[in-house]
């Protein structure tokens, strides 16, 4: 409604994804969060690799900041990777996918939309949709590093085995929005403004329509934005009932 009498925006070009979440499935257009791969190293140390379109690895896989793979992941075509491993990898490992045990993983590879298994790594690539030749190239890589005891690609150091045992799987992996970083533009009273900076008489904005980067910059953490809206409401609310000065800048209030 804002935008419809021209209200502008702030915040545009600043995103960060929550890191990693199966394709949708059916008619739903979410990513599936519910039923997640376990991409939390410090949860579950990886036997896999991560791999984008082309076959090419793009971090360590063991780095234990999620920040930092959230924000490497921005720079991966379409936010979109695969992880890959093997038959060993599956059976050792902890449950690769939340809520699913091995078996479970193994019988809805063909099924379910974004996991593959093949005898070979070229028909893997081939069903997930990722370049064979970039695949195999990466996986020998990975693989001398495991023999090596070094990953000098990555800097990774958790390399518990070769992915080498058929058969060989892939998860893909889809970016999850929880939160929209651009918003109505405000300003430091929180009144509306339209795209030139003027201020929209009587129009005032809080909560999570303002943008999660009004608040919180190009980062975020689930519920972050909850006591900015309590207190920018507060502030409107006082300044509307003629007991302070709503603003965001100029400190605690003014008390009639």
């Amino acid at each position: 409604m804002a935008r419809r009498i021209g209200a502008g925006l702030q915040g545009r070009g600043r995103y960060i994804p929550t890191f990693g979440g199966l394709p949708p499935q059916g008619g739903d257009a979410r990513v599936d969060w519910t039923n997640r791969p376990q991409l939390v190293a410090a949860e579950r140390p990886p036997w896999e690799i991560y791999v984008d379109r082309h076959g090419r690895r793009w971090i360590a896989e063991d780095e234990p900041s999620i920040d930092r793979k959230e924000r490497v992941l921005t720079g991966v075509d379409r936010m979109t990777f695969w992880t890959v491993f093997d038959a060993r990898a599956l059976r050792e490992s902890r449950p690769m996918v939340h809520g699913w045990s091995p078996a479970e993983l193994d019988a809805r590879c063909g099924v379910r939309s974004g996991l593959h298994r093949a005898s070979d790594l070229p028909g893997l690539a081939r069903s997930a949709g990722i370049d064979p030749a970039g695949l195999r190239t990466e996986v020998e890589r990975y693989n001398a590093a495991v023999a090596a005891g070094t990953d000098t690609a990555f800097g990774r150091r958790h390399l518990p085995a070769p992915i080498a045992e058929p058969p060989f799987y892939a998860v893909e992996n889809r970016p999850v929005t929880l939160i929209t970083f651009a918003g109505i533009d405000v300003d430091a009273r929180l009144r509306v403004r339209r795209a030139d900076g003027a201020v929209v008489p009587g129009l005032y904005a809080v909560g999570e329509v303002i943008g999660s980067a009004a608040v919180n910059g190009n980062a975020f953490c689930s519920g972050m934005c909850l006591t900015p809206a309590l207190a920018f409401g507060r502030l409107v609310g006082r300044a509307l009932a003629g007991t302070g000065s709503a603003s965001v800048r100029e400190g605690e209030p003014r008390r009639a």
